[in-house]
């Protein structure tokens, strides 16, 4: 019982690191997307910021 626990417990933290690690990956290129249109005038047309 306590290995089924283990494998779980593995299995979930595994699952984490994973979506974690692609919900970095994707900030990272919504943020590179954001500088490029800053420096592009890409939100000036709409009126600045957020």
């Amino acid at each position: 019982m306590l290995l089924v626990a283990l494998l779980i417990l593995a299995l979930a933290l595994f699952a984490g690191g994973f979506v974690i690690h692609w919900l970095f990956v994707a900030a990272v290129i919504v943020a590179l997307l954001w500088v490029i249109s800053m420096f592009t005038g890409g939100l000036s047309r709409r009126g600045g910021a957020l």
